[in-house]
């Protein structure tokens, strides 16, 4: 038996498999610069007592955050606390996608979630990487990003009423106690707020931010690349499927793929 996993910042799905699916387990998720790895040994401990006896002779684990040795080593570590002697192989979301969605096909791969990021994949490798700089100075594209956008014209007045009122009421939150936005944990709330305008994005206001926001996505990062050709995952690229797809017709971009989540597809891509 083996265990393939896809972790994201925001929820984590974890699959059973001997040649083929036999569980799937969801977890929040896990982030090593943004939780504390408490948060990751708690999972651990929830897939351990899940699977009952079920002798694991491997972990492949693709999550968010793992960018250098020292965040693919604090996952391992964590992980072989929990499997001892097992084989674990740890990777980041974002070489996850890669695989996912183009298996052997290269081009543009991003991920576009709660927060964003983005590569160049050679059908093997990731050999460019447009650094994603985090929810504080990046993100471009993002649930995060898209939620700052709508709650900055939403306290400076620029919604019409009907809209202003609406988000009101369903986040109870009104112009007089933002401050709310500046207290700790707030870039995930803010990324919910993605929802609403989805809901809302036939209001014209709120279409034109959408239009702007995904304008400003292939502007600052997309058209960066020399590839033509885009694959996108997560949430938001799901959703807003047609939105990406109407901006980059005038960037000249071609989006080849969009999936949810990468799971099923490792899974796939494990298993042959």
């Amino acid at each position: 038996m083996e265990i393939i996993a896809d972790v994201g910042g925001t929820r984590g799905r974890w699959i059973l498999i001997n040649k083929t699916t036999i569980k799937k387990i969801e977890t929040s998720g896990f982030n090593p610069y943004s939780h504390k790895i408490s948060s990751l040994n708690h999972h651990l401990d929830t897939i351990k007592t899940t699977i009952n006896d079920e002798k694991i002779s491997k972990i492949t684990y693709y999550g968010s955050g793992i960018n250098n040795n020292e965040m693919t080593d604090i996952v391992k570590r964590s992980i072989d606390n929990h499997f001892p002697g097992i084989e674990i192989d740890v990777f980041s979301d974002l070489l996850g996608s890669c695989r996912a969605l183009c298996d052997k096909k290269n081009g543009i791969v991003s991920i576009l979630g709660t927060g964003s990021n983005s590569c160049y994949y050679d059908g093997d490798n990731i050999n460019m990487q447009i650094n994603s700089l985090g929810y504080l100075l990046g993100d471009e594209g993002s649930g995060y990003a898209l939620g700052r956008s709508f709650l900055k014209k939403y306290l400076r007045g620029e919604f019409n009423e009907e809209i202003s009122k609406s988000f009101e009421d369903e986040y109870d939150l009104r112009k007089e106690n933002f401050k709310l936005v500046y207290e700790k944990n707030s870039h995930r709330w803010i990324s919910r707020i993605s929802e609403f305008i989805y809901k809302n994005k036939e209001d014209k206001l709120v279409k034109d931010l959408v239009t702007d926001h995904f304008n400003y996505y292939f502007s600052e990062i997309i058209s960066k690349y020399s590839s033509k050709n885009l694959y996108l995952s997560g949430s938001i690229a799901y959703f807003f499927e047609k939105d990406i797809r109407d901006v980059s017709n005038k960037f000249k971009i071609n989006v080849i793929k969009i999936i949810r989540d990468p799971i099923n597809h490792l899974v796939k891509f494990h298993v042959k």
